[in-house]
C-alpha cells in the first residue's frame, strides 16, 4: 500500500476565522442588533 500525504489541503487559519466572527459580532452589538428585548418590570 503506497504512503500518500494530504499536502494539497489548504491550511485552515482558525484564529483568523474566529477573529472575523468576533469582529462581526462586535459590530452588530454596537449597531444594537441581537439585544435582549424582554422588558423588565422592576418597581
Amino acid at each position: 500500500m503506497p504512503h500518500t500525504t494530504d499536502n494539497d489541503k489548504k491550511a485552515k487559519d482558525n484564529q483568523a476565522l474566529h477573529h472575523e466572527k468576533n469582529m462581526m459580532r462586535e459590530k452588530n452589538r454596537k449597531a444594537g442588533k441581537h439585544e435582549y428585548s424582554k422588558k423588565t418590570n422592576h418597581l
